[in-house]
Parts: structure tokens; C-alpha cells; sequence
């Protein structure tokens, strides 16, 4: 389930653009503005049928263009991915010359991203660390999705019942809130307890305590959206008439979150940029083992400037991480820190200066 090879035209600054990549690792430099995030970015699209730049599929179009093709080649199944965005038209997403939705291309061509949002993991929202979770179990698991939506109509509906004050109707939806929101949370649970074990793993592989004393004292745990000592039907029952007063859903699995502390402190207000970066990206690293490991997937991993805010010693913590990666990686940063000595250490290592590619 890796790209052999990607096809871009009219997209971003490239109109037109062909690369052959290699199995393993896959290293993209040269100057801001080259186009290396545009390559990665084009990549994750054959994996969601999104950006993760740009919410505005359209402004991916090369401005001199009113549209953008994309085509993709997995030489092992023989497959061919192909997207089209037009100005004015829906984008249209093929596998082998038939339409599929965006859910299925999300599971023939899975993709771990790790980019500029991602690298404030721990400082982000907890909506933020939300998706990212439900991204890799929609991902990991087929039953998933169809919980996931069940549960967010039945909270809409619940949350509008509550606006409108018509809180005798509130009842017909609970049901559907409480059963499809304990499918969901027993899925987060299970996927963030098999992350913390691979996270756990590269901390014995890679010892970064070396580097980072905060690995010593660091605790994360898996918060529900709702109190451990009480089951969701409870929870609801108890936070009725709060709910009802601030006019909306207080607790269930649409406040779930991931929490990191460092000796029962916020981890936000003691990391550093660097700090949180290098977490981030060991951290969202763990979530792709558990794809490949736990449930026999083959994801690449993408991870857009990697080099920003990291020092040496904390750039090569990375360079021993993905040594331990056996999937496809692309990854990018400003300058070449690949020596004719270092590449022979990685797996099917292919570099390419990207100011030399348009």
C-alpha cells in the first residue's frame, strides 16, 4: 500500500511534475517556497481527498489553471488512484478508472500525517488530538464510521432539542447517544491504550530521556469525555437539568481528550516549542505503529519540515526513529542533512531536491 509513483499537474506552483519513490524512505529539501510541502500535500490528498493546508480544495489549483490532476500508482497491487478538482466542480475521485468515495480511498491508500498543526500535538485543543485519533481508528476499523456518525446526529439533535427548550423530546434521542457514544469510546480507549504501548516501545528503543527529562515524569492518559466513575447513561441523567440550563450537551464522548501531564502539570505549560515538537512526533509515530502492527495495515508516513525548532541531538532522535519504520516515509525539511554515510542506514533511502524538480 505504498506510492511508486505520483503524477502532479497544474497543482499549487507545479504544472506538471512526475516522481518515482522509493518503499522505504523518501526525503524532499530545498528552499521555503520550492514546492516540498505542495509534493507532501498532494500525497496526503490520494489518502482523504483533503488538504491538510487548506480547507479550500479549490485553492490548490495552479493560478494560471482551472483545474488540477493527480494520479497515483501502487506498483505492488497495481493500482491507480486518479483525482480531478475543476474550479467550478465537485472533486472527483477514481480507483482504476471507477469512482470511489474519499472513505474507501482512506483505506486503500492509508497515510499518517505529521505537519505543522500536528507538531503542537499537546498544546492543541482537544478537539484537535479528537480528530487525529478518530482519523486513525476510521482508518483501523470498518465499524467505526457508522457509530461515529450516529452518535453526532443523535448529538445535534439533542443539542437543538435543548436550545429549543423541548427538553420532553430529549428521551427519544438519549438512546442513540448512549449506545453509539460507548461504541466509539470503547474504540478510542482500545487504540490510545495500544499507542501508549508503541509510544512506551520507542521510549525503550530510543531512550530520549537522554535528551529530554521530561520523558521521566510525563503521564498521558485517555479522558472519555465524562467522569470514570460514572457510565454515560448516568452522566447524562446527573447533568439533565445543566444541560438544560446552558442549553447543550455537556459531557459524553464529544469531549473526549488525551491529557498529558508532568508531575500533575499541565505538559503545555512546561514544554518547550522543541520539546513539544519532538513529543508530537513520537506521539503521532506510536499511532501509525498501531496501525501497521495491531491491525496489518501498511500506512505512509508523512512528515512535512521536520528539521524547524529541532536541534541536533533532537534531529537525530528522529533519525533513529525512523530506522525503526519499516512502511513507506516521506518526509521534508529546508537542507540536506543526509550524508553519503547516513543514507545507507535507512531502508531503500531516495532523496530529491525539490528546486531542481519544477
Amino acid at each position: 500500500m505504498s506510492f511508486s509513483k505520483i503524477s502532479i499537474k497544474r497543482f499549487r506552483c507545479f504544472e506538471e511534475l512526475s516522481l518515482d519513490l522509493s518503499p522505504g524512505v523518501n526525503f524532499f529539501y530545498g528552499a521555503n517556497g520550492s514546492g516540498k510541502t505542495s509534493i507532501l500535500e498532494s500525497i496526503f490528498i490520494f489518502s482523504s481527498g483533503k488538504s491538510f493546508k487548506s480547507s479550500n480544495i479549490s485553492s490548490l489549483i495552479n493560478f494560471k489553471f482551472d483545474n488540477f490532476n493527480l494520479k497515483a500508482f501502487d506498483s505492488e497491487r497495481g493500482y491507480i488512484a486518479e483525482i480531478k478538482k475543476d474550479i467550478n466542480k465537485p472533486i472527483s475521485v477514481q480507483l482504476n478508472n471507477s469512482k470511489i468515495t474519499t472513505s474507501k480511498l482512506i483505506r486503500e491508500f492509508p497515510c499518517s500525517p505529521i505537519h505543522n498543526n500536528t507538531f503542537s500535538f499537546a498544546d492543541a485543543s482537544p478537539d484537535f488530538r479528537r480528530k487525529l485519533l478518530d482519523r486513525s481508528i476510521f482508518i483501523a476499523d470498518d465499524g467505526f464510521s457508522s457509530s461515529w456518525f450516529s452518535f453526532y446526529r443523535s448529538l445535534k439533535q439533542r443539542n437543538s432539542l435543548l436550545k429549543k427548550g423541548a427538553t420532553t423530546q430529549i428521551s427519544a434521542w438519549n438512546d442513540a447517544f448512549i449506545k453509539e457514544g460507548n461504541a466509539i469510546s470503547a474504540l478510542r480507549a482500545n487504540f490510545f491504550k495500544l499507542t501508549l504501548l508503541e509510544f512506551n516501545n520507542f521510549l525503550d528503543l530510543l531512550k530520549p530521556s537522554n535528551v529530554f527529562n521530561f520523558f521521566n515524569d510525563i503521564n498521558i492518559s485517555f479522558f472519555a469525555g465524562w467522569d470514570a466513575d460514572s457510565n454515560l447513561q448516568e452522566t447524562l441523567e446527573k447533568n439533565f437539568q445543566i444541560d438544560t440550563n446552558r442549553k447543550t450537551t455537556t459531557k459524553g464522548p464529544h469531549k473526549a481528550d488525551i491529557k498529558f501531564l508532568i508531575n500533575n502539570i499541565d505538559a503545555r505549560q512546561l514544554l518547550s516549542r522543541g520539546e513539544q515538537k519532538f513529543f508530537s512526533i513520537l506521539w503521532s509515530c506510536s499511532q501509525h505503529e498501531v496501525l501497521k502492527k495491531h491491525y496489518d495495515l501498511r500506512p505512509t508516513l508523512i512528515i512535512d519540515d521536520i528539521k524547524s525548532e529541532l536541534d541536533d541531538r533532537v534531529f537525530q532522535l528522529f533519525i533513529d526513529l525512523l530506522k525503526y519504520n519499516e512502511n513507506q516515509v516521506i518526509f521534508s525539511c529546508i537542507d540536506d542533512h543526509f550524508s553519503s554515510k547516513i543514507e545507507p542506514e535507512f531502508n531503500d533511502f531516495k532523496k530529491f531536491h525539490v528546486e531542481q524538480l519544477g
